[in-house]
Formats: structure tokens, sequence, C-alpha cells
């Protein structure tokens, strides 16, 4: 679906701070894995961030840039192609569905490039236990048109983005307890802004680099806004 340009927000969007700045991501890629270094400071997140972006490359899901301040930026998302898979307690079943994917595991026998970021989608629970129903996907790459269905168990092909996510980014290793302190600073800050979480029970995780790394992982906490009035 189309989306109201940038420049269309509203003044309460403008607490965020600075201008339309259009983005391909591209850059080379980042490593991972150590325990996080930082607090919850805001002054510490425009570099990680901006950090981030220059991990990913043409292949990255598409975004804009539409306001940037201290403590995150407001990304517009393009439409684009992910394979994703669900995975309970271990992580590495999910990883190896999504691979057997990209590596040829469908109808065509098509091979997809490896792209960065790895994201996780997390929904609370209906029990309200604590718990999450969780997914996590990769984008399928540019130019996509009409992927071919898997033939690898226990994966999907799904359209994503044409959305308004507000981005906070840190480093380190993304514990259960860290992301949702930063989930709540998240929901906090854009409340302040005049915005407003679409899908409250909903949370993403993207994380960049090589999963089995002594290098600091770097990390970036998403939610889905609309903006005042918004549907």
């Amino acid at each position: 679906a189309d989306m109201a340009p940038a420049t269309a927000f509203p003044p309460a969007v403008g607490r965020v701070s600075g201008g339309v700045s259009p983005r391909t991501p591209g850059g080379r890629r980042a490593c991972a894995c150590a325990p996080p270094t930082r607090s919850l400071n805001p002054r510490h997140h425009p570099r990680h961030v901006k950090t981030h972006a220059a991990k990913t490359d043409h292949h990255s899901p598409p975004y804009q840039v539409a306001q940037r301040g201290a403590l995150y930026e407001l990304r517009i998302y393009g439409g684009y192609y992910v394979t994703r898979a669900g995975y309970a307690k271990n992580r590495e079943h999910g990883l190896a569905a999504l691979m057997g994917y990209v590596e040829g595991g469908n109808e065509e026998a098509k091979t997809f490039p490896a792209t960065q970021p790895l994201v996780m989608r997390y929904k609370d629970s209906e029990e309200n236990d604590g718990g999450f129903t969780k997914t996590m996907e990769l984008s399928l790459g540019a130019n996509v048109v009409n992927p071919p269905a898997p033939t690898t168990l226990n994966v999907c092909v799904a359209a994503a983005g044409g959305e308004l996510l507000a981005v906070i980014g840190f480093e380190g290793i993304a514990t259960p307890e860290m992301a949702m302190k930063y989930r709540e600073l998240l929901t906090r800050a854009v409340e302040i802004d005049g915005l407003s979480v679409a899908t409250p029970n909903e949370f993403r995780l993207a994380t960049y680099g090589q999963l089995y790394s002594l290098k600091p992982r770097l990390n970036e906490l998403m939610l889905k806004v609309k903006l005042p009035g918004g549907a």
C-alpha cells in the first residue's frame, strides 16, 4: 500500500528531530555476541542506530529514515519478501529452516543471498504467562517477485514491509531482560512524542552479524507505530 511521504508527519513527531533522509542501506557486515557494556542512557543510541545501517546492503529490507532523534529513529519500510519460520526454545531450528529455503529448498531450487539482519518477531502469549509466540525471518533480497513455494519443512514465504517502525539500537547479547527494558523504553518514548504502538502485544528484534563470534553483536528493537489519528 502507498504510504504518505515523511514530510507529511504532524508537528507531534517533530520532537523526534531531524528531516527526511532517504536511504537504501549499504555497507559491510558486522559480527556478534558480547555482554552489553552500555546503560540505557539515550545519548548512546544514535551511534548504534547509524552503525546498524552501515552493516546492511541493497538486499536488506528497504527503508527511508523519516525522523531521527536522540533515542530512536522512525523508518518507513518499503515492501519486500521474506522467508519465515516459527520456533520455540531452540532458535537454531528456526534458522536451519530459513537457510534450507535460501539454499535451494524451494520448488525452483533457487538460491537467495544471505541477508542482514535476522529479524525475530515476538507476540505476547494469549495466556498472559510472560511467554511469546516466536518467528524469525530473512529478507529474500532486492527485486524478488513471486518467490517460489518452499519444499523445506516448517518455513513459509511472506510479504513484509509497507509500515512505519520506531527503532532503537543497542549492543551485546539480547537477553529477554534486556529486550524487555528496551521495549518499555521505546514504548514510552514514542508515546511521549505523540505516536502510538500499532500492535502493543508485539515487538521485533533485529540482529546483525555472524551468530557465533566474540565480537559485540549489534541489535535493533522495533515497534510498529502509527501517527496520531491513524488507523
